[in-house]
């Protein structure tokens, strides 16, 4: 699975501040935050899956906004016509909404800017469009504040207690994040454990894992992404340049 961590406050000196956790086989190679991709996707930045060429997670620099996708349930797609979901956060930057959904196995798309946050959710049969109010979210494989899963109820009230950064470009990742970096720790839970945020176990001869995380605070006057490719209580955290 895949998590997101979010505070929406459109009133605020930083309207949106968001955590991600990507979660993948760790084998699957993969390339840190960059410019990657051409035409209007060549303004956005994140990180690229080497597979397909797509991202689970860009920032657009140019208007202030932030996407990502999360996986669901697998579909009976043949493989020839089946379409990548590293596509969609691109998409949803440039567009502003999803492309048709035929070809896709089921996802929640996020997309959020200074005054808006919308998730697409795509059960493989029709897709369900919402905005989120302001507040604290957490979005999963199971969709938005979905409580069936229990990462919600242990990790939304630490979201929730967790003060408001001070992340201006150029801070030290510590004095930037604060209570966020700590949320991003895991809370000591086992990776085992079914409501981990870092997760990681066999998956027949592979291993399926937390393989990186990041940080992105949306102001109306400054942007601050960061990441790490060894999220844990140990991460060595370092800040995008999105110039």
């Amino acid at each position: 699975m895949c998590t997101v961590l979010l505070r929406f406050a459109p009133d605020a000196a930083w309207p949106l501040l968001l955590a991600a956790v990507r979660d993948e086989f760790v084998d699957r190679p993969w390339d840190p935050p960059g410019r990657y991709w051409d035409g209007p996707a060549g303004r956005l930045i994140g990180g690229r899956d080497r597979v397909a060429g797509g991202t689970w997670l860009a920032v657009d620099p140019r208007e202030h906004a932030v996407a990502a996708v999360l996986n669901g349930l697998p579909r009976d797609i043949p493989p020839d016509v089946r379409h990548s979901r590293g596509g969609l956060p691109l998409a949803a930057l440039t567009t502003g909404r999803p492309p048709e959904t035929a070809g896709y196995d089921r996802f929640h798309l996020l997309r959020a800017g200074l005054d808006r946050v919308e998730v697409w959710s795509w059960d493989g049969t029709e897709v369900a469009h919402q905005k989120l109010d302001p507040g604290d979210h957490i979005i999963v494989n199971a969709g938005v504040d979905a409580d069936a899963d229990p990462l919600v109820p242990h990790f939304l009230p630490l979201l929730r207690a967790a003060t408001d950064p001070d992340p201006r470009p150029g801070l030290p990742p510590q004095r930037a994040w604060g209570d966020w970096l700590r949320l991003l720790a895991g809370d000591g839970l086992d990776p085992t454990d079914p409501a981990a945020l870092l997760v990681r176990r066999p998956v027949g001869e592979r291993t399926f894992g937390s393989t990186s995380a990041t940080l992105v605070a949306l102001g109306r006057h400054a942007i601050r992404y960061d990441f790490t490719a060894e999220p844990g209580p140990s991460a060595a955290w370092r800040e995008v340049d999105l110039s």
